[in-house]
């Protein structure tokens, strides 16, 4: 037999149903009228008139109990005179029960054209149905499946609009989040976004995201017993105040609670509230418990897990299909970004190692007090050709050099790795003036193919002489100034008189020696640009700045006064990178 469950469950007991009732009964002039609804285990009746207790009040029956359920399974009208000698409906039990004996159905249809029930008029007594009777309860039929038609376009319409609610809801979640990713270049980014749209768009109270051991190698971690269970770790944000989420920052990848349970399950899941959570995982810290409603969800991409996050609502609520299917779709996208981020990290951290093993190590003299520091730009897609390097010659003079090969690639850092060795082996070999040693340098780099620009600072302190004081001999190509500090608190800038070009300009550029006398104890610093340049601003503002975080040092080691320099300068965004060098005359 064909039935719906759809058009009972739209449709209650209603008025408009009951008129159709009414109408039969006085057309036909029966004791009894029904607009009745078959579904697969029962009939109900939206309509009626003169239906005996206690059926009056339930408006519905079993099948055992129907006649209307062979206007269904028969696509058409049913009608008996006296239903006590109709093979197929004597022994229904609407006749002892409901008194039904002739009978008169007539189909309903809904707004699909399917027949879903019966307009159907009963008597309990046998009865000749007139032709007459037949047609008037047939055209009550038509009117009454056009109102039904009419009222599921119109369920079918606002179902529509719902949905396409629901859809421009999901698309704002959806645009709001790729919008928040595509620039989070960290893990801690990516878990501000995720939280940012969680809390914008769906309403959430908090959203936090636990990485899984292995991705979260570079947060700050605590040591536990059971090492041998992988764990799970909270990623804070800056100023972080979620209290809870920080008393529970390391949690067992496993089923003792709901972050590892969704992780091992690969499953979301969800609960309506704080107490229905709690009463399956009560080892959890909840001291600084907050909101109700809450969802966790397991991040992965491309067959690889990152972690679990957490979703928490202010209030309880059983989350529909499409909120969860959003917040899956937005840890999806979060996944995604933590990918990105951790290859970035790795790459960059790679690079980094590179790099830093190409920096030497400075040679020890109880004349020179020497110290330098590397640091790299905030942008961790991005690796320079910063450099230093300083050589004792065998004549006693040492050799101080710092360069910055143009651009921020595995490319820059190879140019500067082949450039400092060449000028290291030339250092070492040839005891030249300065100005030389950077004409062989870029003959050598020409005949060896190496192409590339950068700027160049090579110094030479010289042996002291007779008077005990020292002179530098340094060229400069293309390189922001050296600075000198004296023991009186004088500021220089070691500045070149004939302001040479960088290398890689002009293979035969001229390169020009300069000269000055240095008393002892004075402090000289050689630096890159990363460390003065700002976006926007003049060089010269960068260079001030520099002097007076120099002079604003306290006595002290060469050390203390090189971190000291770059801890006032620094402000957290390096939009390059800043190699330092700095050396204490005694």
């Amino acid at each position: 037999m064909d039935g719906t469950d759809d058009g009972a469950t739209s449709l209650g007991v209603d008025a408009s149903f009951d008129r159709y009732a009414r109408m039969v009964r006085r057309a036909l002039d029966v004791p009894v009228a029904l607009v009745s609804l078959v579904e697969t285990d029962r009939q109900v009746f939206v309509g009626a008139e003169g239906l005996p207790a206690p059926y009056d009040a339930a408006r519905q029956t079993p099948l055992t109990h129907s006649f209307c359920q062979w206007v269904v399974h028969d696509q058409a009208p049913v009608v008996t005179e006296d239903a006590r000698l109709d093979e197929r409906l004597r022994d229904n039990l609407a006749i002892p029960d409901l008194g039904v004996v002739a009978y008169a159905g007539h189909p309903i249809r809904d707004h699909t054209g399917q027949i879903i029930g019966s307009l159907c008029a009963i008597d309990p007594e046998p009865r000749a149905w007139t032709p007459d009777a037949l047609e008037a309860l047939a055209d009550l039929a038509a009117a009454c499946s056009t109102e039904l038609a009419q009222r599921g376009l119109r369920a079918e319409a606002a179902e529509a609009a719902q949905e396409a609610d629901s859809l421009g809801r999901r698309s704002a979640v959806l645009l709001a989040l790729s919008e928040g990713l595509a620039s989070a270049a960290t893990v801690t980014e990516v878990a501000a976004a995720a939280e940012r749209v969680a809390r914008e768009q769906l309403g959430c109270l908090r959203a936090g995201i636990w990485l899984s051991e292995a991705a979260a190698h570079d947060l700050p971690t605590q040591p536990h017993l059971d090492v041998e269970v992988p764990r799970l770790h909270y990623v804070p944000q800056t100023g972080d105040t979620w209290r809870s989420a920080q008393l529970n920052n390391s949690l067992r990848a496993d089923l003792s609670n709901p972050l590892g349970h969704c992780l091992v399950s690969e499953r979301p899941l969800a609960y309506r509230d704080r107490a229905d959570q709690n009463q399956h995982y009560p080892d959890l810290d909840y001291r600084e418990q907050i909101g109700e409603c809450r969802a966790f969800f397991p991040l992965t991409t491309a067959g690889r897990t990152f972690g679990a996050m957490a979703v928490i609502w202010d209030d309880c609520r059983d989350l529909a299909e499409d909120e969860l299917a959003t917040l899956g779709v937005l840890a999806t996208y979060a996944a995604q970004s933590l990918s990105r981020a951790l290859l970035v990290q790795e790459q960059h951290d790679a690079l980094v190692v590179l790099q830093t093993a190409l920096l030497p190590r400075l040679p020890e003299t109880e004349e020179l007090e020497m110290a330098a520091r590397y640091r790299p730009a905030a942008a961790r897609d991005q690796v320079g050709g910063d450099w230093y390097d300083a050589v004792l010659m065998p004549s006693g003079a040492t050799s101080l050099m710092i360069g910055d090969v143009v651009g921020h690639d595995i490319g820059a850092a190879a140019t500067m790795g082949q450039m400092r060795t060449t000028l290291r082996a030339l250092a070492w070999a040839v005891d030249d003036p300065p100005s030389r040693q950077v004409l062989r340098l870029e003959e050598a780099m020409a005949d060896l193919g190496v192409d590339g620009l950068a700027t160049l600072v090579y110094l030479r302190i010289e042996e002291p002489d007779r008077s005990g004081g020292r002179t530098l001999r340094w060229t400069n190509a293309g390189h922001p100034p050296p600075l000198l500090l004296t023991p009186d608190g004088e500021v220089a800038w070691l500045e070149d008189e004939h302001h040479d070009l960088m290398l890689g300009v002009l293979p035969d550029a001229h390169r020009s020696d300069n000269r000055r006398r240095v008393p002892d104890g004075s402090t000289l610093l050689l630096y890159t640009d990363g460390l003065v340049e700002r976006r926007g601003e003049d060089l010269t503002d960068g260079l001030e700045r520099l002097r007076k975080a120099a002079l604003a040092q306290p006595p002290g080691p060469v050390t203390d006064f090189l971190d000291g320099v770059l801890t006032d300068l620094d402000d957290g965004a390096l939009a390059d990178d800043v190699a330092v060098l700095a050396v204490r005359f005694r």
